[in-house]
């Protein structure tokens, strides 16, 4: 070998040497940092499991709190305030003055029954949201999104550890491939040396990105959590205004808080700011909330109220396309297209969420259990939803009335009402007969109603038969009665099943609801009476009122009527 030669081996040498040794202390510092951020990513995960069960201690203590505060010390001291009344009315004094000093005695020990939350002087009810909100709700809130951010910086900080340790894997190799580098002669050793540097030159680039990582990791930004814990709280309250501007102090502290944007959204729905309502929550989803379902519900919602319906449609499909087997979406998605005259896909949308409730319930009676109570409460949501638009047709919007504006409601609007009263029924009476049967109704019925009218019986004979009924005047009862009567008159087959359901403003007071069998083939006309006739304490409360009578699940009438 000539001297050239051998310079030129040795020089060759010298180089790897010191790219070994280089890497090697490359290695060093990457092993340190992935032990740094591995660390980072145990301290956080320690830290956010110790929120976690502060969080779910706190929320469990406050219900438990508001169950005993609730159950056990306000109705106590309500019932006793319907013995004062009864008492009141049979004059007996001494009985009063019983009660009362025994309701004295009850408030001391009650947070619920304190002045900040009750007036006893009054027979209204203690302030439940302004109770729970302050006893666990904003804390418990609070602790809850601590321990997500807790949890989100430990996913990060795992993140960089991991990609750090497939750096120190890939510098190895590197290594190996320098090592090689010396055991080779001419110029293919070279390609090693060029390969290995490579791989180093990458993972150099890495790691500075990585590092970026360590030193802009987010830390949890407690002044962003607690007014948003706050704003939750307030929003509980139906404070919403003041809710906003917790909402704002939240997204000034963390402009890119999500949920900051939904909540301030759901904030301004409730105030009817349609607009402000979908800004926000499209920026919940831009920030990482485009998938929620909780938001796209909401927000898809929004848009129908707005008149959007094929935004309506595009979102609600988001859910939908994930959870087909959402029941409330899958109504909202049908209304959507009702509202923009598309009767063909209404159409399918209302006969896929009938589909889904029977799915619902086959499954549920598999498991020998009851399906959930929610759906029948979105059953109910979607037949009071087209109650609204049907409503808002008619130029007869309530205060309850949640409906696009009457000249955003394309395509002709006396088919829309008449395909959204079939729906309507067609929803109540798959309910219903779910709900007692576990199969859908039969498609008619043999029972016909001829007369149903509202009002009272007025006598009865000796035998204790009703001789004399009398129509309430004007559909009104007046305030102050305990309860009301119907009286309807059938053609056709008596009914096996009977089943009364009785609305107060939009809503199924089911206390009221009755499910009877008895035997009505004696006769063609019969009573049904409703209230609180048992007792002389409880009156009818004002508002609009509204019967259904089902005959073997079958929606066969109806009547609406006020008492004022």
């Amino acid at each position: 070998m000539s001297a050239d030669q051998q310079h030129a081996d040795q020089r060759f040498d010298n180089i790897v040497t010191v790219l070994i040794a280089t890497v090697a202390i490359w290695v060093s510092i990457t092993a340190y940092f992935q032990n740094y951020a591995s660390n980072l990513s145990d301290q956080a995960r320690r830290r956010a499991q110790q929120f976690s069960i502060e969080a779910t201690k706190r929320e469990i203590n406050g219900v438990i709190q508001y169950s005993y505060e609730w159950q056990g010390a306000f109705q106590t001291w309500y019932e006793l305030s319907l013995q004062i009344t009864a008492a009141q009315q049979n004059g007996d004094t001494a009985a009063v003055e019983r009660y009362r000093a025994l309701q004295e005695r009850i408030i001391p020990l009650s947070k619920l029954l304190s002045p900040q939350y009750f007036d006893a002087s009054s027979l209204n009810f203690p302030n439940v949201s302004k109770f729970e909100a302050e006893s666990y709700l904003v804390e418990s809130t609070r602790l809850a999104e601590i321990y997500l951010a807790e949890s989100a910086l430990g996913n990060d900080m795992d993140n960089v550890a991991d990609s750090l340790i497939v750096q120190i894997t890939l510098l190895t190799v590197s290594l190996s491939l320098y090592g090689l580098s010396l055991a080779l002669k001419g110029r293919v050793r070279w390609l090693f040396v060029a390969v290995g540097s490579g791989i180093v030159a990458f993972c150099m680039a890495w790691m500075s990105w990585s590092l970026i990582q360590l030193a802009g990791r987010a830390e949890v930004n407690e002044d962003a959590i607690n007014a948003y814990a706050e704003g939750v709280g307030l929003s509980y309250q139906g404070r919403y205004d003041e809710a906003i501007q917790k909402f704002n102090a939240a997204l000034e502290a963390d402009v890119f808080y999500a949920k900051a944007y939904y909540e301030r959204g759901n904030a301004y729905l409730a105030k009817g700011d349609l607009g402000s309502a979908i800004a926000d929550m499209e920026n919940a989803r831009f920030w990482g909330m485009e998938n929620d379902v909780s938001v796209n519900w909401n927000l898809g919602w929004t848009y129908y109220l707005s008149g959007q319906y094929a935004k309506a449609v595009e979102i609600n499909n988001v859910v939908l396309s994930q959870r087909p087997e959402t029941i409330g979406v899958r109504s909202n998605q049908a209304i959507s297209y009702l509202a923009m005259g598309d009767f063909a896909n209404a159409q399918a949308q209302y006969d896929l969420l009938i589909q889904e409730a029977q799915f619902e319930v086959n499954e549920a009676r598999k498991r020998n259990a009851e399906p959930p109570v929610s759906l029948w409460l979105y059953m109910d949501y979607g037949a009071l939803d087209l109650q609204s638009l049907i409503d808002t047709l008619e130029s007869n919007p309530k205060y309850w009335t949640q409906a696009p504006p009457k000249d955003l409601i394309a395509g002709d609007h006396a088919a829309i009402r008449d395909f959204a009263l079939e729906q309507m029924k067609r929803i109540k009476e798959a309910a219903v007969a779910l709900e007692y049967t576990g199969q859908l109704p039969a498609s008619s019925s043999a029972t016909q109603i001829v007369s149903f009218e509202v009002g009272f019986i007025t006598a009865r004979n000796e035998e204790g038969l009703i001789t004399a009924f009398e129509p309430a005047p004007n559909g009104v009862i007046p305030y102050g009665e305990d309860s009301f009567d119907i009286e309807f008159t059938y053609s056709g087959k008596p009914p096996q099943q009977v089943i009364w359901k009785v609305y107060i403003n939009g809503r199924e007071d089911q206390s009221l609801r009755k499910v009877l069998t008895q035997d009505l083939s004696a006769g063609d006309t019969w009573y049904q009476s409703f209230g609180y006739g048992y007792t002389n304490v409880f009156i009818l409360a004002n508002g609009e009122y509204t019967v259904e009578l089902y005959a073997d699940n079958k929606l066969l009438s109806s009547v609406t009527f006020y008492v004022e």
